[in-house]
């Protein structure tokens, strides 16, 4: 099960606040002029306001919590105190999350971060990465979570291990969802590790509420490998340090326990702890939650045989998730517009500081001008050459003045533009987790009309139809296209951590891209020999990915369009660069080719040059800014002239 960070985790995250608050060290530094008993009130002050602070954060009002950490901030960057200062930023960025402001929250985790780095601060860098997966999980993308949470913990493990043992569930929590279960299961091990040096210093409540966590892990460990028997010995450990039954821990319990118990065919015990689990829910009003367990009774009862019960909880499950995912669009929509509003008010108000700077010089020179004209009076030949003087050179400023107020005006308005751009495609990325979301129902429709022995009366099956038919509709036509036009914007930086040949690369394209199994064309691959004991340091999926990129457009626009016509020919080639700084690897085909004109145009989003062939026109500029992103570059060779040839480049070093 996922764990959503929604009300009942608000527990874990006061506890993640008070153990990191006790983690101060020799990052808080004071200004060398302030006195030890003025330092020794600075820190009770600023101990004082986070206390502050965590109490309105435990009972969530976090409108509250912004004015207050804001201040905080700004104090502790008066007073050079860092440590202090990610802590008050740290439960900033968890108001803008619990609030659903989640591109607020990324915007505030991305300066944590810098300034964490810029201070050499690995505790301000491991807060920010822990924030980076929260907000990333809540957003339901799991492989960025688990990322975050990856790249957080050896930080953590330098400064102070207890805090692992409140990170690594929401770890597990992320490996669940990607399915990783071999990684879910080296984490376990790690955790117990931490877990063992850690249990001296826990309190007896400590104590239960982190061997909980672990056990439930190890349930998690188990299911996913179908160890039934391990996950109910691991179920009742877990039991055994769950002291308080309101407590999130025994919510989990009940839904493992559920799900074995339907693993096992024990269906009627199964739905009673659903039943449980539910109650919960309603109790503590936390909804996003109530989508699995809602799933899961479906599950139940679909697995007992009890089809029509299971179609109407699967409809319930559907229109739960579809509400939530109308208010959290909302949300991300109202936050849009706030951010928007904000940019807006920053350009009036330097707007009308411009202004007001062009009436002060503009009053200055009248002053100028009155004294100008009474010093004239000597000399009136004189007073001619100054004048001619002073008003060419007045002439200049102003217009000099004019020129640089409207490039400042160009470059606010280009930087808004990109601002805009950039905030719309990450909408559009968020969004398109909303249409995945009635997959899990509509599998559980088709399996139920498909099952052998399935009793449902027609209004039932129509209706089930009916929405099968819909939301396929809307999901299908939108993912893929919001996918690749997300991809073909991104500027993220991709880490190259393999050693890799070239061979290796070419070849796993070639059978990704399956182009030597095409019979209506002759493939020929080739590497030379110079590049045979050459090793790349690169990213080989992302690599592979661009020549598949290649090949399948060179497949694309070789298909036969009549029976007169000839078979095609693709040549593959991977050889040295001419200065030896590059490998390349080239794909030749003898199809239509691109004319020279259009040599960088088909590399813009959503360009195709004969809308005949199918395609949306975005393979080209993903496979370039991947390539580029790689240190390399993918150009079209306008010398060819016997079809089309791409050239992919990849640095040696």
């Amino acid at each position: 099960m996922i764990r959503y960070i929604g009300q009942c985790r608000l527990a874990m995250s006061a506890l993640l606040l008070v153990v990191a608050l006790s983690a101060f060290g020799s990052d808080d530094r004071f200004s060398q002029i302030d006195s030890p008993s003025r330092n020794n009130a600075l820190e009770k002050d600023a101990d004082a306001r986070i206390d502050h602070m965590l109490e309105f954060f435990n009972e969530a009002v976090y409108d509250s919590v912004f004015p207050l950490a804001q201040e905080m901030m700004d104090l502790c960057e008066k007073h050079h105190m860092v440590r202090r200062k990610m802590q008050a930023w740290h439960m900033l960025i968890g108001a803008y999350h619990y609030t659903g402001q989640y591109n607020q929250a990324l915007r505030e985790t991305k300066l944590m971060y810098q300034e964490a780095r810029k201070r050499g601060s690995d505790y301000g860098k491991s807060m920010a990465y822990f924030n980076m997966g929260n907000v990333y999980f809540s957003m339901s993308h799991y492989e960025e979570s688990a990322d975050a949470y990856e790249k957080s913990i050896p930080l953590m493990l330098k400064i102070d291990e207890s805090v692992l043992l409140d990170i690594y569930p929401y770890y597990c929590d992320a490996l669940e969802a990607l399915k990783r279960f071999d990684k879910l299961d080296q984490t376990i091990l790690q955790w117990y590790q931490v877990m063992q040096k850690q249990m001296k210093s826990l309190s007896p409540d400590e104590k239960n509420v982190a061997l909980a966590n672990y056990f439930i892990a190890c349930v998690q460990g188990s299911l996913g490998r179908n160890s039934l028997n391990d996950a109910e010995r691991y179920l009742n450990d877990a039991e055994r340090f769950i002291k308080d039954k309101n407590r999130y821990e025994y919510m989990y319990l009940l839904f493992y326990r559920a799900q074995l118990r339907m693993l096992q065919g024990r269906y009627d015990e199964a739905l009673q702890l659903n039943a449980e689990r539910l109650r919960m829910c309603n109790f503590i009003d936390d909804k996003p939650t109530l989508v699995p367990v809602h799933k899961q009774r479906a599950d139940i009862l679909m697995q007992a045989g009890r089809f029509k019960e299971a179609a109407q909880m699967y409809a319930r499950t559907y229109l739960l998730s579809d509400s939530l995912n109308r208010a959290n669009t909302r949300t991300q929509l109202n936050e849009l517009r706030t951010m928007f509003k904000v940019d807006e008010l920053e350009t009036v108000n330097t707007e009308r500081e411009s202004r007001l700077e062009a009436m002060e010089a503009h009053s200055a020179w009248q002053r100028s001008r009155f004294i100008t004209i009474i010093t004239t009076v000597a000399s009136v030949c004189l007073l001619a050459i100054m004048l001619l003087v002073w008003y060419s050179a007045r002439k200049l400023r102003f217009k000099n003045r004019e020129l640089a107020l409207r490039n400042k005006e160009l470059r606010i308005a280009s930087e808004k533009a990109e601002a805009s751009l950039r905030m719309k495609t990450d909408f559009i990325h968020q969004i398109s987790h909303e249409i995945r979301t009635p997959l899990n129902v509509l599998s559980g429709f088709s399996q139920i009309l498909t099952t052998s022995g399935a009793s449902l009366d027609e209004a039932t099956r129509q209706s089930i139809n009916h929405r099968i038919v819909e939301s396929t509709d809307r999901i299908t036509n939108l993912v893929n296209k919001m996918l690749e036009l997300s991809e073909a914007s991104s500027e993220t930086i991709i880490e190259r951590t393999d050693d890799v040949s070239p061979v290796r690369i070419a070849e796993e394209a070639i059978t990704l891209a399956s182009v030597n199994r095409q019979q209506h064309i002759t493939f020929d691959y080739a590497a030379d020999p110079a590049v045979q004991m050459v090793t790349l340091k690169t990213n080989i999926k992302q690599a592979t990915r661009v020549i598949q990129f290649l090949l399948d457009n060179a497949v694309k626009f070789m298909h036969p369009q009549g029976a007169d016509l000839k078979q095609g020919f693709i040549r593959f080639l991977v050889k040295p660069s001419d200065d030896n700084l590059f490998v390349k690897f080239i794909v030749e085909d003898t199809g239509k080719g691109v004319p020279a004109e259009e040599a960088e145009h088909i590399f813009e989003e959503f360009v195709q040059l004969d809308e005949y062939y199918e395609g949306t026109g975005v393979g080209l500029t993903v496979a370039r800014s991947i390539a580029r992103r790689l240190g390399g570059d993918v150009m079209l060779d306008t010398t060819y002239n016997e079809g089309a040839r791409f050239v992919f480049t990849l640095p040696k070093n």
